[in-house]
């Protein structure tokens, strides 16, 4: 293939036709013909736009550069995919996707008139067209013609595809355009008052595009141009049928709306509750979205070809309907039995302060059964076996509470979209984070440290999908209070936020506004879980290889290179960031399967269920009186250290742990406790572990969760 430099140089190839085998003529363009040919090497159908060099002006040469530099530039399943280009006999061939089901247009007026599509068939084609433009614009490009006739479709009519490239624009850093182009029907009001424009009028295109699947017709049309300009100047447009709902009717006035500031742009219309739960299915449905702004070492679970993807047939769709069916019924079954069981043991999520009290934090109406905590300063939060998110909050009047009153925590079940089943919730400070049953991962909450992963520090209201990650399976996510890190299904590392101490682990302290992938060695370790302290990351690995990055103060992190004996400081490390396996003797020495960071402390469980703590001692948070060189991790006394531990958890200045048997012990305390001196006999009583009186059930495991200010577990169902 000769790359576009070199084509566009004009250097002729009369060989690279031999390649391709002509079948048909299936259009013309605004410039030349376009036909169909069938590549001899894999029999695949391409279409080739022809364009005759010398008989076109230099401006419409300069169009045809344009189409071919800025097809190259654009990679998505929902966008006409370019192959190459060479010159044969002074004539420009421009080799593409085909799309064997014709477009847009011409499926539309097929129906015949008042054959109107369903809702749900508008949204799926609609919603293909939204992620296509999304990578559009995200690559700073006007299409300036998007229009039903260039929206070409596969053979089923399901999958679309954005075609005809010749007038686009690539924009420059937050320029507009001011040539009037495009078709008439579809031009925006400032573009009909020659004012300059931006990708709000490509959105008004995408209005035009919607309201014609709804009604088979084109929303402006008159007898003249001067009466179609005062048309589309008004925004004057037939009522929908009724036969849509009122969000679907809202929403294409929403995207007619002649001030163009009023328009959304491509990700406000992808954060709709219209369009929200349809752009989950496309991404089960139709395979992973690229990003290439991110570029993104993708998931090999579920995905498909390109190539697929643009010549699926009616037979696969059939199968995967058949699949989807079977699918649907067993988790039918699943849930079924899981609210039986559910209905006979029902939750008990409980709260731990720093010095231990405990308190049973209420459920309200949820629905199901809590099977995985959360918790953070300002955070805590639980998800149901039936996918709900339930987040406790004190009262709005708690500010006028004598003292001597108890300020009770509030649940409240948190508004996702419709469709969208929450399996894993993470809590930052001032932000949350959720990953659906389908792999997606979103957040909402305050961005001021760019922990929200949208590529900006805006606060975020609702639940929004982390779109540098749609290509992406996230398995597992983990909060810092002001950084995240997430685990893909195969085991690739992304961080994002804060970037102080290194704790991201990418080799720079600098805040990162996008995910990022860190580089950890998966030839030498394959990652299974993740955690997040306030200022440093840990990652698990298959092997119990454990690495960290960020702050290491007081060797909480177990990075100080030890001697043999595991005695002498031989390096001593303040911060890394980059992954680094933990090294300190005696805790290297050990294969370690769960951990969890406080400030000034972590704590560290080994795959026999022994305890070990490294960093700071001021309240006695380590369990041990330590050893004769204060960064050396140790052991934590008994009972604990009689006890196969499964869970382990830390604050500020306390720690936790639960047995096999469901026993919950706990050490510590706060340090700034006015009815407790910090003398050497109260920290020396603070350090050994006690048996908390919780009514946890011994025959399920413990879900569990810390902040640097409580505890907060329950039974998993």
């Amino acid at each position: 293939m000769y790359t576009y430099a070199l084509n566009l140089g004009y250097g002729k190839r009369t060989d690279v036709m031999e390649k391709y085998e002509p079948i048909q003529a299936v259009g013309r363009g605004a410039y030349g013909y376009v036909y169909l040919y069938r590549q001899l090497s894999n029999n695949k159908h391409v279409v080739i736009k022809q364009i005759p060099m010398e008989s076109i002006t230099t401006e419409e040469c300069e169009l045809t550069k344009n189409e071919v530099r800025v097809l190259a530039m654009l990679h998505h399943p929902n966008i006409i995919e370019y192959y190459e280009n060479f010159l044969e006999n002074h004539t420009m061939m421009i080799v593409m996707e085909y799309a064997p089901g014709g477009n847009l247009y011409d499926y539309l007026r097929c129906r015949g008139e008042g054959n109107l599509l369903q809702e749900e068939d508008v949204l799926h084609l609609f919603c293909q067209l939204v992620v296509g433009m999304k990578h559009i614009h995200e690559c700073s490009i006007l299409h300036r013609d998007i229009k039903s006739n260039n929206i070409l479709l596969d053979r089923s009519h399901r999958i679309v595809k954005i075609g005809d490239f010749g007038i686009s624009k690539i924009l420059s850093s937050k320029s507009k355009a001011h040539s009037v182009v495009g078709t008439p029907c579809y031009l925006s009001p400032e573009l009909c008052q020659e004012k300059p424009y931006n990708k709000k009028s490509d959105i008004w295109a995408l209005g035009c595009v919607l309201y014609e699947m709804l009604t088979l017709r084109r929303a402006f049309e008159a007898e003249t141009l001067p009466a179609l300009i005062m048309k589309i100047m008004r925004g004057i447009f037939v009522p929908i049928h009724p036969q849509y709902s009122a969000e679907m009717r809202s929403l294409v006035h929403l995207l007619l709306h002649v001030d163009p500031g009023q328009r959304p742009n491509i990700h406000e219309i992808i954060s709709n509750p219209l369009v929200f739960p349809t752009i989950f299915k496309l991404h089960a449905d139709l395979g992973m979205v690229r990003c290439v702004s991110r570029p993104l070492r993708l998931s090999s679970v579920g995905t498909r070809t390109r190539s697929s993807r643009g010549s699926e047939d009616s037979t696969d769709r059939e199968k995967q309907d058949a699949d989807r069916s079977v699918f649907l019924e067993e988790l039918s079954e699943k849930e079924t039995a899981t609210e039986a069981t559910a209905a006979m043991q029902p939750s008990a999520v409980f709260c731990l302060d720093p010095c231990g009290n405990v308190c049973r934090l209420p459920l309200g109406h949820c629905e199901g059964n809590v099977c995985q905590v959360a918790a953070s300063k300002t955070h805590k939060a639980a998800i149901t076996n039936l996918g709900q998110v339930i987040l406790w909050k004190p009262p709005t009047d708690s500010a006028n509470l004598d003292n001597n009153d108890e300020v009770l925590l509030i649940p409240t079940i948190l508004k996702s979209p419709s469709s969208v089943v929450i399996v894993q919730v993470a809590c930052g400070e001032g932000f949350i984070a959720c990953i659906t049953d389908r792999g997606i991962l979103m957040t909402s909450g305050s961005g001021a440290s760019g922990s929200l992963g949208h590529g900006s520090t805006n606060d975020v209201s609702q639940l929004k999908i982390v779109e540098s990650l749609l290509g992406v399976s996230i398995k597992q996510i983990a909060c810092g209070t002001a950084h995240v890190i997430a685990l893909s299904a195969d085991h690739q590392v992304y961080t994002w936020g804060c970037g102080d101490n290194g704790r991201l682990g990418i080799g720079s302290r600098m805040m990162q506004l996008w995910p990022k992938l860190a580089n950890v060695d998966d030839m030498l370790y394959q990652v299974v879980d993740v955690a997040a302290g306030e200022d440093c990351s840990l990652l698990t690995t298959s092997s119990g290889i454990l690495l960290a990055s960020g702050s290491n103060r007081m060797n909480k992190l177990c990075v100080d290179e030890t001697d043999i004996a595991g005695f002498e400081i031989l390096k001593q490390i303040e911060d890394v960031a980059t992954f680094v396996p933990v090294c300190s003797r005696p805790l290297s020495n050990n294969k370690i399967c769960k951990v969890a960071a406080g400030l000034d402390h972590t704590v560290f469980l080994t795959d026999a269920g022994e305890v070990f703590t490294s960093g700071k001692n001021t309240s006695g948070q380590l369990g041990h009186e330590g050893s004769q060189n204060p960064r050396v991790p140790t052991r934590v006394m008994e009972p604990v250290s009689h006890s196969h531990v499964v869970e382990v958890a830390c604050g500020r200045e306390f720690t936790v742990a639960v047995t096999k048997e469901c026993r919950v012990y706990f050490w510590g305390g706060k340090g700034d406790d006015p009815e407790s001196d910090q003398s050497n006999h109260s920290v020396r009583e603070k350090i050994r572990p006690y048996l908390l009186d919780l009514p946890l059930n011994a025959e399920r495991r413990v879900a569990i969760a810390s902040s640097d200010s409580c505890v907060v577990l329950c039974n998993k169902f």
